[in-house]
């Protein structure tokens, strides 16, 4: 059987060492792929909703909305008079 010795534990302590090292840059590099991740959800929610708007002007384009409805009342008006 091994004795335990000031080498081994220090050997041990250097293998520990470098672990808590390369979890750390680990978790760094974790932490950038989350927030690239956040980054890309956020850019794809507002592609989708871009989308979305465009479909609903696309579907909505016979229809005259508000202001616009309101101004082409006024013109024809104008026009009559």
């Amino acid at each position: 059987m091994s004795e335990l010795n000031d080498n081994k534990i220090k050997e041990r302590l250097e293998v520990l060492e470098n672990d808590i090292n390369r979890v750390s840059e680990q978790m760094v590099s974790l932490d950038k792929q989350k927030q690239d991740a956040i980054a890309m959800l956020n850019a794809l929610n507002g592609a989708k909703q871009q989308c979305m708007s465009f479909l609903n002007d696309l579907n909505d384009g016979d229809q005259p909305t508000g202001q616009e409805e309101d101004s082409k009342k006024s013109s024809s008006k104008s026009d009559d008079s």
